[in-house]
């Protein structure tokens, strides 16, 4: 099965040579929707006055979208589903308090940063699967460095950005599916737009059993909503909101995990969170603009723990937090704009989270950036810089030595940490009507996360990133579009995950080390038009190379997997729609989890899925479908001790008022 993601690529790469072009495309929907991306492709489109957030045009060759479509034929239920068959996605799943997380080019540890509509969150890794994809218009996803704009920590470990839903024209979609493991989604979303705004409201039912005595049920219902509006005289609001409450048991391992691990029964119930946004554009002139942000979000997960022969235990983890920033951009010349602004974001965990119960956080962050772009025709060149600093109203610094023995607990009230700087250099270079070329460069430095210790108790080195991407776009409207790029990633002192770990009150809290590591590799992405009217096909791959200095030896990186390849086929005959994809993942090995502390081989796997829909009633129409996801049965592991569920079918029913 190894030969079948290649097989694909080879397929689909030479018919999508080219890109469509952003012409209005009607969705399954009766939508009209136009293509439109966080880096905007063409000079023309680059208003930076109507839209001061946007990134750096040299880092459209490492930026990618899932859009509402594909969430829909792949019949995603979370935002971490839509994520899973994006380009150089690993989905790492496991039965633990964070359940999933999404990462690129072996970025870990950090993971990379989640923004809502560009608003930063700082502690959002719990929410991804969680997050209902019914609420999602796109995602946008940036694998490389340098995204200035997003928050003051996704400049060195890309960034997800969720775009909350929006409908063009008055719209009501009722869905409903059911299949394996009792699993069930149910949502109801409606919304309209006119000249002076938009409005989306929906909600979604998720629940599911999960595989027999493995303490893996889940259910969640949520409520969101989005809107617009334009005031006039150059002033822009938007804002969205949502709520989500629900239950979730944290899977037991299997017998490669320790015994407790297998026995222990742990839930979060209930599981709490709310939040909102709100984004103000005022346009003062044709030459200027301002840009104002605000951002809540609170997060109340209810912990409980039952073990056969260990005491209970319950505690309330709640954490919230706020973020503020503004953005001002000025044409100093036809050619030439300038953007400067600020954030902040307050993080308070009153009574501790997750392995650090009892111990309080309320940390401030503040940052600053200065960015300047050049258009020069064809040539397009741009700069920036950010500066961020910490201040830690309270924090303690726990840490532990490898048998579990505190070593030490200071607390910090009152304290400001060392600044970080961030610096950028793009470029973008229009070589024909059909091709581009992209160059960009970012340094920077990168802090350890909290309560983060090694295993003999000593502080964690600062990391040092640098990260370079070059590459070439093509685009054509007749054939689709392919981005060919390289990218090459140097990081002194990494901060990494070891296998080591110290069991503090039952769990098991996982220590750090400093180690040299370097990354460098291909990245291909493929989308075609569509043929015939009838069928689009995409494809993309990331191969790429990851090692790290051991005893003053380069090895080979081997917790990080080679090769991810995804590719697939969405095709419309008449009333049936078909749509046909896949990923495959090589090998790589991990110890985290096993009982014994041996490698483990994970990875090289493929994961096949099917959905069929049959469409009837017009314009406003109903449709019947069947998703048949991983059609190998492969019950393939992504860490140790938590494998796929295998093979699951269902079958579900939408339709358009």
């Amino acid at each position: 099965m190894r030969c079948l993601p290649v097989l694909l690529s080879a397929v689909v790469m030479p018919l999508g040579l080219w890109a469509q072009e952003p012409t209005a495309k009607k969705t399954d929907e009766g939508v009209v929707r136009l293509g439109e991306y966080v880096v905007e492709s063409k000079s023309a489109e680059r208003n930076l006055v109507q839209n001061p957030g946007l990134e750096s045009p040299a880092l459209e060759i490492a930026t990618s979208e899932v859009d509402r479509l594909q969430i829909e034929l792949q019949s995603s239920s979370t935002l971490t589903d839509a994520l899973d068959f994006a380009p150089g996605i690993l989905t790492e799943t496991r039965g633990r308090k964070e359940k999933s997380f999404s990462s690129f080019r072996g970025q870990m540890y950090p993971y990379p940063d989640y923004a809502i509509n560009g608003v930063w969150q700082r502690e959002f890794l719990e929410m991804p699967y969680l997050f209902p994809a019914v609420a999602v218009e796109r995602v946008e996803i940036l694998r490389s460095s340098g995204a200035l704009m997003i928050g003051p920590n996704s400049g060195l470990v890309g960034a997800i950005n969720i775009i909350p839903r929006r409908f063009d024209e008055r719209t009501t979609v009722f869905e409903t599916r059911y299949g394996t493991y009792e699993s069930s989604r149910t949502s109801f979303v409606t919304g309209d737009s006119s000249e002076n705004g938009y409005y989306t409201v929906g909600g979604n039912w998720w629940s599911t059993s999960g595989p027999d005595d493995e303490n893996a049920a889940e259910r969640n219902l949520s409520f969101f909503a989005t809107g617009g509006l334009d005031l006039g005289d150059g002033l822009r609001l938007e804002a969205m909101a949502f709520y989500l409450k629900g239950h979730r048991e944290l899977r037991q391992g299997d017998e490669d995990t320790s015994t407790d691990t297998q026995i222990q029964t742990e839930q979060f119930d209930p599981y709490v969170a709310y939040g909102g946004n709100l984004r103000v554009i005022l346009e003062h002139s044709e030459n200027a603009s301002t840009e104002l942000t605000l951002g809540y979000i609170k997060r109340i997960p209810h912990y409980e723990y039952e073990h056969p022969t260990k005491p209970s235990r319950k505690s309330t983890d709640t954490d919230w937090e706020y973020s503020a920033g503004v953005t001002h951009a000025h044409k100093l010349s036809e050619e030439n704009t300038l953007r400067v602004g600020g954030q902040w974001n307050q993080w308070v965990c009153p009574d501790g989270k997750r392995f650090y119960t009892g111990i309080p956080m309320d940390v401030h962050t503040f940052s600053g950036f200065v960015v300047d772009e050049q258009n020069l025709g064809r040539l397009t060149l741009d700069g920036g810089i950010r500066y961020t600093r910490s201040y830690y109203n309270k924090f303690t610094h726990t840490t532990f030595n490898i048998v579990g023995s505190k070593l030490a607990s200071s607390p910090v009230e009152d304290e400001w940490a060392d600044p970080t700087l961030t610096a950028t250099l793009g470029a973008r270079y229009a070589l024909t009507d059909v091709a581009e070329l992209f160059a960009h460069v970012a340094l920077g430095t990168v802090d350890a996360p909290p309560a983060a210790t090694t295993a003999v108790g000593e502080e964690l080195q600062r990391e040092t990133r640098c990260m370079v991407d070059f590459g070439v776009k093509l685009e054509h409207p007749e054939w689709g579009m392919v981005k060919v790029g390289t990218f090459l990633v140097e990081r002194p002192d990494a901060i990494l995950i070891t296998e080591d770990y110290v069991t503090i009150s039952g769990d098991k809290v996982y220590l750090y080390a400093n180690k040299d590591v370097r990354q460098y590799g291909l990245e291909i992405e493929a989308r075609s038009a569509k043929f015939w009217g009838k069928v689009d096909l995409f494809a993309a791959a990331t191969f790429m190379n990851s090692t790290v200095r051991e005893d003053g030896d380069w090895t080979d990186y081997k917790e990080i997997p080679d090769q991810i390849v995804t590719a697939g086929v969405y095709g419309e005959f008449g009333p049936v729609d078909v749509n046909f994809f896949g990923k495959y993942v090589s090998r790589y090995e991990n110890k985290r989890f096993a009982a014994d502390k041996q490698y483990r081989d994970l990875g090289d796997f493929t994961d096949l899925n099917l959905t069929v829909g049959y469409s009837f009633g017009g314009e406003r129409q109903t449709r019947v479908y069947v998703a048949l996801e991983n059609l190998l049965d492969d019950e393939y592991s992504t860490v140790v001790g938590y494998p796929d569920y295998g093979f699951q079918a269902s079958v579900g029913l939408r339709h358009i008022f």
